[in-house]
């Protein structure tokens, strides 16, 4: 069954695994990064999850509040935790140092499996699809990915304005 499914995914979605897989390991190692592309990654992503939520279960009361249950998590967990320490700003040249982590591969991994997941559901017409544990599940993982991105898009903010 693995090889099958394996053999039935469109080359795109290898394509955006190994981009993902990319751009998390660059970013394990402290990076200087301009600052279209610093607020663009988090801004990017935070659109990919409004999208696969709303195209996954559609824009309903129930996964847009799980959703948002998600971000409220992250944050709360942020201001207890005061992660993201490891970002400076130098406004001469308009760029970035971004400390090393393993935390924003590990989010892209799960972002991509937590959407591949739900892709394969879908694709099989799964019966899970529509219960309300499954889509309650994903809303909030989508929740702590966009969560997570919004609190570094913030954090990018704030430097510039420091």
């Amino acid at each position: 069954m693995l090889i099958e499914l394996l053999s039935n995914t469109p080359f795109y979605v290898y394509w955006i695994f190994f981009s993902l897989l990319f751009v998390g390991i660059t970013q394990t190692k402290t990076r200087h990064v301009g600052i279209n592309r610093a607020l663009g990654i988090p801004f990017v992503l935070i659109f990919l999850s409004i999208y696969a939520i709303t195209h996954d279960f559609g824009l309903n009361f129930f996964s847009l509040s799980i959703w948002m249950s998600g971000i409220f998590l992250i944050v709360i967990l942020d201001r207890k935790v005061k992660s993201q320490k490891d970002v400076q700003y130098t406004p001469l040249t308009k760029i970035f140092i971004i400390g090393g982590s393993y935390i924003p591969l590990f989010m892209f991994m799960l972002l991509f499996f937590t959407k591949y997941t739900v892709g394969i559901v879908t694709e099989i017409n799964s019966p899970i699809l529509h219960n309300s544990l499954f889509i309650a599940s994903a809303s909030f993982l989508y929740g702590t990915f966009s969560g997570m991105y919004l609190i570094r898009f913030v954090v990018l903010l704030n430097k510039m304005k420091s």
